[in-house]
């Protein structure tokens, strides 16, 4: 299609469009006025509040999120420092005498003192009894009463079983997160209720300090322990009530593991359900607004797609608002109460808590239209708000009626208006498609040259507008690309070059099996990797070498070769291993004076028939020593600098005498390093337990399979080095 038609039908419907719509609901407003002036008013009043619940839902959904980074910020800031002082060698001394409460008893109890964000639900005990009846005004069943605290010390609880003597050592290494608890508490502000450290042996350590603990109180068994425990990663736990508050709060915790990767415990942030839900949600709640926290995670088949109900916001009485610090009651059913219509919007509004979204859908509840509103708080628990439609919609019924003349002499107006702009768009779009047509044929004609290798082909147009400076960037362009092209050529023919360097195959020995590769991470690479017969020595005697030069591309393949050429013109003619290493360090190290560039090295001699190794390493990584029969590892440490570095440095020669069965793996550094998307290295570690599940196999497939799982841990990731692995297995 030509420009001059394109532009027409832009214009025409970015012109037409607007008159067209403005038509046809003109036509539709002639209708029953009254009725639809109802109808149209209640639309609009439900979407205005639509919008509005949206908005706050994600509104609340964008705090939650952020005060979730903050709490798993906090809570991993103090579990680091838990296990630095639960796993360090030395054991602090106390500066002061613990606060310690037990079941039977209380040491060194500082000054509490009232705050007022700790409460504590009054229950109807004995004790309670006897205080009522010698006040005037006691506390009544289900209110809150003051819970004394002390932020300027740690409370120690004992569970029952637990002796002093016993938990003494561990109060001594915890006794110094007093400051980090501090400083997190400062910054949580009131977003927290306690910060908690639960060890396997029983004792829990809480700041602020407090001593209201129930006296059979076991950390333990409680539910959040175990399933932290089962899972070994941080997690939220489903609201339950806080042994010390009786208040309905839920939990984010996180294992302690010892130097051994060991679980010896857990850490615990408490949080009140109503301290991440932002009070505009339920302030002047009515009466017929349901607020509701819900959770899909449990465990009753029978119950499936329906939405579990862990705690109701029961509005305030005038009464008990004066002496309620929160203004709103959250209270657990007491029987399990679930939620569900059968409708496939509540199965939408369920797919969306389970996948932690905000949003508002329109529904009926028990039978009755309502907008529902929800939000999530953390990957189990979401806020969910009922609001009959009634509510919003009760203007709509006193609607007037309205005149439609106007209406519809605007449509013929715009029948006229419309005809009027066609034409004229017609004469616009006809003489403003030669003017671009022209310049952007100039361009093509040029692009075609180039495109079939002339690179002098040139876009001769000499305008002010946009199309001159595309003009000029593409005569810009050209001489660019040809450069870049013969960049590309010139890396082409390094690379070909480098990896003709490279061994194409491994040597046939007896006594021994061979197998290596290297992938490089860019077109040129920096890793090196070589065997050499010895001439003089014998065909049971092989010479092999490992490196890595430092950096990247062009000038790290550079040294690689030139340290291949020293290593090949001195290795292989019987001269001593420390001559050979120290001669080529010197070669080396004259090349790299001026830029800054060095190489790691490992180098050794292979004796097959006598199982003997002589080796000096460089800087390198250490070589490993599989012996399956033990299953044990040895590493090929030895010490020594890198090569290029110290043109005088003395190297010294290392021995080791092997056996049959014995498999020896060089590796770069690039193998271990590789990153997955999360960040995570693939270890020494998971190379050492690739070699004991395949050492059985021939030594080129163990390095196909190192070099297999390298590129799965990276998924899809590119290489950020060079990856090079050796092989010899002693037969």
């Amino acid at each position: 299609m030509k420009i001059r038609w394109k532009i027409l039908l832009i214009l025409l419907m970015f012109s037409l469009l607007p008159l067209i719509i403005i038509r046809a609901y003109g036509l539709n407003t002639l209708t029953d006025l009254g009725s639809d002036l109802q109808i149209q008013t209640r639309v609009t009043l439900l979407e205005r509040a639509t919008d509005s619940l949206a908005r706050m839902a994600e509104g609340t959904a964008a705090i939650i999120n952020l005060e979730d980074r903050l709490y798993r910020t906090t809570l991993k800031s103090v579990q680091a420092e838990a296990e630095n002082l639960l796993t360090a060698k030395k054991v602090p001394s106390l500066i002061r005498p613990p606060f310690i409460t037990s079941p039977t008893k209380v040491l060194n109890e500082p000054k509490l003192v009232t705050h007022p964000d700790y409460k504590k639900t009054a229950m109807m005990g004995r004790g309670m009894r006897s205080q009522m009846e010698h006040a005037e005004n006691g506390p009544e069943k289900g209110d809150l009463i003051d819970l004394p605290i002390s932020p300027d010390h740690i409370s120690y609880w004992l569970s029952p079983g637990l002796s002093e003597s016993e938990a003494m050592p561990s109060i001594r290494r915890i006794s110094p997160l007093l400051h980090m608890f501090q400083a997190c508490s400062s910054t949580l502000n009131d977003l927290a209720l306690w910060q908690e450290v639960t060890l396997e042996n029983g004792l829990q350590a809480t700041y602020p300090a407090h001593n209201s603990f129930p006296p059979r109180y076991d950390p333990r068994i409680s539910l959040w322990y175990k399933e932290v425990k089962k899972e070994l990663k941080t997690i939220w736990t489903l609201p339950v009530p806080d042994p010390a508050t009786r208040s309905l709060c839920y939990r984010l915790s996180s294992p302690l593991f010892n130097d051994k990767d060991e679980f010896i415990g857990a850490t615990s942030l408490v949080v009140p359900v109503g301290a991440t839900i932002n009070s505009s949600l339920i302030v002047n709640a009515e009466q017929s607004v349901n607020i509701m926290m819900v959770s899909t995670r449990y465990e009753d088949a029978s119950h499936k797609e329906k939405l579990l109900v862990i705690g109701r916001n029961e509005g305030a009485t005038e009464e008990k608002a004066t002496r309620n610090i929160m203004g709103h009651f959250w209270q657990a059913p007491p029987e399990p109460e679930w939620v569900f219509e059968n409708n496939p919007e509540f199965s939408s509004l369920v797919d969306d808590i389970t996948m932690q979204k905000a949003g508002v859908l329109q529904m009926n509840y028990k039978g009755i239209p309502a907008l529902w509103t929800y939000s999530p708080i953390n990957e189990s628990l979401a806020l969910l708000i009922v609001i009959p439609v009634i509510d919003f919609t009760a203007e709509a019924d006193e609607a007037e009626q309205y005149v439609s003349e106007s209406i519809s002499r605007q449509i013929k107006d715009t029948t006229l208006i419309a005809l009027s702009i066609i034409a004229a768009l017609a004469f616009v779009a006809y003489f403003v498609s030669q003017s671009l047509s022209s310049p952007i044929r100039q361009i093509s004609e040029a692009v075609i040259k180039v495109g079939n290798g002339d690179w002098n082909a040139r876009a001769d147009l000499h305008s002010k507008d946009e199309l001159g400076e595309l003009a000029e960037n593409f005569n810009i362009m050209v001489p660019q690309l040809r450069e870049h092209s013969s960049i590309l050529q010139a890396l082409s023919l390094a690379d070909e070059a480098q990896q003709s360097l490279l061994p194409k195959t491994t040597p046939e020995v007896s006594g021994a099996e061979i197998g290596a590769k290297c992938v490089f991470s860019e077109k040129t690479g920096g890793d090196y990797f070589d065997f050499i017969g010895c001439q003089t020595c014998g065909k049971d005697v092989f010479a092999t070498a490992i490196g890595d030069v430092s950096g990247h591309g062009i000038s790290a393949a550079l040294l690689m070769t030139s340290a291949r050429a020293y290593i090949r013109a001195l290795t292989g003619k019987g001269h001593p291993l420390v001559e050979v290493v120290s001669k080529v360090n010197a070669l080396v190290t004259e090349d790299c004076a001026q830029t800054g560039h060095f190489m790691t090295l490992f180098t050794a001699i292979c004796d097959t028939k006598n199982k003997t190794v002589n080796w000096i390493r460089a800087g390198h990584d250490p070589g490993l020593i599989y012996t399956p029969e033990t299953d044990e590892f040895e590493e090929m440490i030895g010490t020594g600098l890198a090569i290029g570095v110290d043109e005088y440095y003395l190297y010294k020669e290392h021995f080791t005498q092997l056996k049959s069965g014995q498999v020896l793996t060089l590796y770069t550094d690039g193998i271990w390093e590789a990153h997955s998307p999360k960040g995570e290295q693939f270890s020494k570690a998971q190379v050492r337990q690739l070699i004991r599940e395949n050492y059985d196999k021939p030594a080129q497939e163990i390095v196909e399979e190192i070099h297999t799982q390298v590129a799965a841990h990276r998924r899809g990731l590119p290489l950020e080095d060079d990856c090079t692995v050796i092989i010899i297995k002693f037969l």
